[in-house]
């Protein structure tokens, strides 16, 4: 058997640091991006990592590095913030721990980190250069929740200290500056303001201002006796106690060398110790380099989840890896308070994030076997998706057991809370404006799925509750998770697992588990006659039907009593709108699906009134009596119903031109 010391050493080295609790837990926040790296990049960060905080010990407590050449090359920068004790700061600048971030963003090209102890240090790295220029964003703060006696008077003490600070810190060698003002004559405030050294006097003192008007634009009125802001480039903290250590690491700086005695003796044992120390810590960190690099090359993979390793996939878009300490903040630890609804595959949480923007977080059950594939199919998808009538994917989290899908938050939530409410609350929200916008905003979105995105995607899950509002109620496409993708050149697909919820799903795709774009278009028909009559397809009568509402819906449509279908908080004056709404779902929830109008066509009939001459057909009296034949080999791209209505085209186009009208 032959022995590979060096890996078997390293594995050890590797597991001591793993069980390290202060090590372990070092770093309190952190922020990833998904942009993908490669072993010359990974080989580069570890040098860079390795490094950075022993010349920073000699440089008062910061440093920045570049190593590589493009397209690898690494900027990497670490501090020691100056409220920060002596050992913080230390524990901070230290080999090992600097080198445990790569195990929080395995796959990242850009990152940053934040130390707790607290709050002691930053480490930030980039595979684009961003020192010189100051990023002025607030990225998170951390504030006392207890509340001064006169707040307009801290107030007023805030901006004489800060004011006063900004000077003497952007104009200091280590762009730092630290001061107390008094508030009254028995209280004062103490205030500390810093920059990272890359900047020069300038872009720091621009960054510190940045942040005092953050402080008081957003919390002026609602002043705190005690706040930190961070940033990439900045920090700010005030409290009304003296905070700064007397080991202050930054400026200056404590001697921690220990006091020699003994005589000559002494002194030589003490350099021997020392020399012995440095030699095993230059060991060491070689070897945990060493391993670093080595693990990376396995498989070609570097991350420690396959879940990470299929996140290595995609390369389209930058979006962020949340740390699972973060979200757990920002939810109140998933409080049910802020608990938004209950999914198949786990609870949606609203979150709101240290720089105030507000998110929601979907957090996936541990018990659901289907979770995992759900969160990959959602993330490959949203992440190379933008559209306006889309949710937006802001990032994921990937902890453990743990997966998290986190998105923009929509305050006016799914669209079914609202409609299927009280008479008193749609007459408030929903009159028929936003519900015809919001029927628009849907088929704009799905037509972006079908024929202009990079991927063509049918949804296969769209209903109301799967519908969120924004604050000025227009309309965006959620829950990805059965979303599947198609070749450009393919009509439809059969599966042997029918996926959806009963009463949106299309004939075809129940029967045959044959699906299309058309069977979204069956989908989009259900929802758009639930959003003119207020109702819930399953409330219809009808159970032997296809669906209850198809049937209910047309026997009002032949008889011309359009009317009395639409939802009676509607005012009168749309009633010419709501006979094409109600006209293009009935054409969408044609049996066969070739008798379907794409999105496209949808899009023109729902801005068009010339649609008289596309009769729809009468559904079938039930699914189980219908003709299935119907479903066989058709072609949702070439038959006989696109081809009657392409004849009509220029005609709708025409009377949309007339008219002015907008899609």
């Amino acid at each position: 058997m032959v022995f590979h010391f060096p890996k078997i050493f390293a594995v050890i080295l590797f597991l001591e640091f793993a069980r390290r609790p202060a090590n372990a837990q070092f770093w309190q926040y952190s922020i990833c991006s998904l942009n993908v790296s490669d072993g010359d990049f990974q080989s580069n960060l570890n040098n860079v990592l390795g490094n950075i905080g022993t010349k920073a010990l000699n440089n008062s407590d910061y440093f920045n590095d570049t190593v590589g050449m493009e397209p690898s090359q690494v900027y990497g920068l670490i501090m020691c913030y100056a409220d920060a004790n002596r050992t913080s700061c230390n524990d901070c600048l230290s080999a090992p721990t600097a080198l445990q971030i790569t195990r929080k963003c395995p796959i990242s090209k850009s990152a940053a980190f934040w130390g707790v102890n607290p709050d002691s240090c930053l480490i930030r790295y980039s595979n684009d250069s961003y020192f010189s220029v100051a990023d002025s964003t607030v990225l998170w703060a951390v504030s006392n929740d207890s509340n001064f006696s006169n707040p307009e008077l801290l107030n007023n003490t805030l901006k004489t200290l800060f004011g006063r600070l900004i000077t003497d810190a952007s104009t200091s060698q280590n762009l730092l500056a630290s001061g107390e003002e008094n508030i009254t004559a028995t209280d004062k405030l103490y205030g500390l303001l810093q920059c990272t050294r890359d900047l020069n006097s300038t872009e720091c003192s621009r960054c510190l201002n940045a942040f005092v008007a953050y402080l008081l634009e957003v919390y002026g009125t609602t002043i705190k006796p005690g706040l930190r802001l961070h940033g990439y480039s900045c920090f700010l903290r005030y409290e009304i106690y003296a905070f700064m250590p007397t080991d202050s690491p930054g400026g200056n700086k404590s001697n921690t060398s220990p006091t020699v005695t003994g005589g000559k003796k002494s002194h030589t044992t003490l350099i021997a110790a020392v020399v012995a120390c440095v030699a095993a810590f230059l060991i060491i960190t070689a070897i945990f380099i060493w391993f670093q690099r080595k693990w990376s090359q396995v498989d070609g993979t570097k991350s420690t989840s396959p879940l990470i390793n299929e996140l290595q996939e995609i390369k389209s878009l930058e979006f962020f890896i949340y740390d699972l300490t973060a979200l757990s903040i920002a939810t109140d630890d998933f409080s049910d308070k802020n608990n938004l609804g209950q999914g198949g595959f786990g609870a949606v949480y609203k979150g709101t994030l240290p720089n105030g923007q507000e998110v929601a977080v979907k957090r996936l059950s541990k018990s659901s076997t289907q979770g995992a594939a759900e969160f990959k199919n959602e993330v490959d998808l949203l992440v190379r998706l933008r559209h306006n009538n889309l949710v937006q994917l802001l990032g994921c989290c990937v902890s453990k057991d743990e997966r998290m899908l986190c998105y923009e938050y929509l305050p006016n939530g799914s669209l079914d809370k609202t409609l299927f409410a009280t008479d008193d609350v749609k007459s408030g929200w929903l009159n028929w404006t936003n519900r015809f916008k919001i029927i628009k905003g849907i088929c704009r979105g799905l037509f972006y799925l079908h024929e202009e995105s990079p991927l063509k995607i049918v949804h296969r899950d769209l209903k109301a509750s799967n519908i969120l509002l924004d604050r000025d109620m227009n309309p965006k496409i959620s829950d990805f998770g059965l979303a599947r993708l198609f070749d450009r050149d393919k009509t439809h697909t059969v599966t042997a697992n029918v996926a959806g919820t009963f009463g949106y799903i299309a004939p075809e795709y129940s029967i045959r588990g044959t699906f299309s774009v058309k069977s979204d278009a069956y989908s989009f028909g259900i929802l758009v006659l639930e959003i003119v009559t207020g109702r819930k397809n399953s409330s219809f009568p009808g159970s032997r039907y296809m669906t209850g509402v198809t049937n209910f819906v047309w026997k009002y449509w032949s008889e011309g009593k359009v009317e009395e279908l639409k939802d009676p908080t509607l005012e009168e004056e749309c009633i010419e709108e709501v006979r094409r709404c109600i006209h293009v779902a009935l054409l969408c929830l044609q049996a066969n699906p070739s008798n379907r109008p794409n999105m496209e066509a949808v899009a023109h009939m729902l801005s068009s009134s010339s649609i008289a001459n596309l009769p729809p057909l009468p559904p079938p009296e039930s699914i189980w009596g219908a003709d299935t034949s119907m479903f066989d080999d058709y072609d949702d791209d070439d038959d006989d119903y696109d081809d009657k209505y392409s004849v009509n085209l220029s005609t709708i186009a025409a009377v949309e031109a007339a008219h002015n009208s907008s899609f």
